[in-house]
């Protein structure tokens, strides 16, 4: 018999087929994740290459085990210890404290014109430079340019003294590489530092093949560093093979990049002597804003460090926070040159007037800039600063580092097997779990500065080292986490809000891979998105 389909007929029946068609294929195109791994142990095996270290830790706000694999296993962490740090001195800081940089002198006003010697101390505010100010390198010299105008002073017969001591003289901590004193992540650390203790290059490669290319330099193309430019401008097209050395305690920069015509490069090149920089620069900058140097027989500015006597070497073995180059005269002297003994703070600012000072933004905002740029600088900065204002004597990195594992460890937080060498995570040597990890980043998501923590991490596809990662995806917003990275070593930690609305809380790392970074992300990538979608 023949059957006779009518047109509503016909349109039924391909709407019912087409219905069911959606229906058996829907999981495949709108859940893949749900379908291809049914845990994250799924999405490593995988994706697992030979002698590859993978560390996976989730947990949830009540603190319970969601996925777990190697999580009890040592990793080398990377930038992740900056959650560490900035844990710590959020703790025993608190989101409200500032940086104070006051000036001082020692003398007295004559007609505008002080008449003796001014003193700039160093408190170790790691964001005198244009970070957090809206690329106004010279905010903070323009708020200490107003003290001495408040005080009256449009000029001075004596000296500028930098006052160092808030911090010992260890510039390096332990375990930096030598090629990483050449940039900005492997940058001196001092009490007084200015533009992150590095001078910013750029170099332009307009001109004829074979020709050097254009260089100009921030601060204002001082000449307190000297580039030996012998880069060459290559063909388009070519690759552009970077080449920037240092050499050890000068400021002569090596420069022998090639770069294709009309390629344009920024670099930020670490320099010898910090506070040397510093005063060099404050200074040079007084001097472009109208205020007059009257003293013509001695440099304008030196450097002191004051050194409580309650340190007065008896034995070598009290020297282990002095800079190497300054060993020799201390062992046989007490006291480097420029060098004084004083029994506290207060009597070695005795005969000075105080004249103001200048604040730093907030902690809160600090470590804002510090996990979102994954600044180096910063968190040794921070570091020495928790150790210099919970002890007697200068700041120190192994101090910070034991006051660190003590605050932690007053968090209730098992330290056993953390091993800190450094604030950052770029020495050599740094080891910890993912499982600590996240017990730390569960603990500070329980505190009452849980929100301050948070906030200073960088977001999915909006900021900070993560602003380009899943930009189209869901997730993007939606978590919130440190990126980490040294050779061979890519991690990734923080807080994860899922498609239903839970928190959790976890911390994931690759160690020993030979591949691309982007090849790691992207198995971190899909853990997340297993997570956000089955939690």
């Amino acid at each position: 018999m023949w059957h006779i389909h009518t047109s509503w007929q016909m349109n039924y029946w391909n709407v019912k087929q087409l219905a069911l068609l959606c229906f058996v294929l829907a999981p495949i195109y709108l859940v893949p994740v749900r379908l291809q791994a049914q845990s994250v142990e799924d999405i490593i095996m995988q994706h697992e290459s030979k002698g590859v270290h993978w560390s996976i830790s989730v947990i949830d706000e009540q603190g319970q085990s969601l996925e777990s694999w190697n999580d009890q296993k040592w990793i080398v962490p990377a930038s992740n210890m900056k959650l560490v740090t900035s844990a710590a001195v959020l703790e025993k800081l608190g989101t409200e404290f500032r940086y104070q940089t006051p000036i001082y002198g020692r003398g007295y006003l004559e007609d505008s014109v002080w008449v003796g010697d001014l003193m700039i101390v160093g408190k170790g505010d790691p964001s005198i430079s244009g970070f957090l100010y809206e690329e106004n390198r010279y905010h903070v010299f323009e708020e200490l340019l107003h003290v001495l105008k408040n005080a009256g002073i449009t000029g001075w017969t004596g000296q500028w003294i930098g006052r160092l001591g808030y911090f010992d003289a260890e510039v390096y901590p332990k375990g930096w590489d030598w090629d990483d004193l050449n940039f900005y992540y492997g940058v001196e650390i001092s009490e007084l530092s200015f533009n992150n203790n590095a001078v910013d290059l750029e170099v332009v490669a307009e001109g004829e093949i074979g020709a050097k290319p254009q260089i100009s330099w921030f601060p204002d193309q001082t000449d307190y560093v000297r580039f030996i430019n012998e880069q060459r401008i290559a063909p388009a097209h070519t690759k552009y093979d970077e080449y920037y050395r240092r050499s050890w305690q000068t400021n002569e920069l090596y420069l022998a990049s090639s770069l294709p015509v009309g390629y344009k490069e920024t670099e930020a090149l670490a320099i010898y002597d910090a506070p040397a920089f510093f005063m060099d620069s404050f200074v040079d900058y007084l001097w472009a804003n109208g205020l007059e140097d009257t003293q013509q027989d001695t440099s304008p500015y030196r450097i002191e460090r004051w050194w409580p006597d309650v340190l007065k070497p008896e034995t070598n073995e009290s020297l282990t926070g002095l800079a190497s180059e300054q060993l020799g005269s201390a062992l046989w002297t007490g006291y480097p040159p420029n060098w004084y003994a004083t029994n506290s703070a207060s009597d070695a600012l005795v005969g000075w007037e105080y004249l103001g000072a200048v604040e730093s933004p907030e902690l809160g905002n600090l470590l804002s800039w510090l996990n979102k740029e994954s600044d180096n600088f910063y968190a040794e900065m921070l570091l020495k600063t928790l150790s210099a204002e919970t002890h007697e004597g200068p700041g120190s990195t192994s101090d910070g580092v034991q006051k660190t594992r003590e605050i932690l460890g007053s968090m209730g937080l098992d330290t056993t097997y953390v091993i800190m060498r450094d604030g950052s995570g770029l020495a050599g040597g740094n080891f910890l779990t993912t499982s600590f990890l996240t017990d730390l980043l569960f603990s500070m998501h329980h505190r009452s500065n849980s929100e301050t923590y948070r906030a200073s991490l960088p977001v999915m596809g909006e900021d900070g080292t993560l602003h380009y990662r899943m930009k189209s995806s869901p997730l993007r917003g939606r978590v919130q986490a440190k990126t980490g990275f040294v050779g061979g070593a890519r991690s990734l930690s923080g807080y994860l809000t899922t498609e239903l609305g839970n928190t959790l809380i976890f911390s994931m790392s690759a160690n020993n891979f030979v591949s691309k970074v982007s090849a790691i992300d992207a198995v971190h990538e899909k853990i997340l998105t297993y997570l956000y979608y089955n939690y």
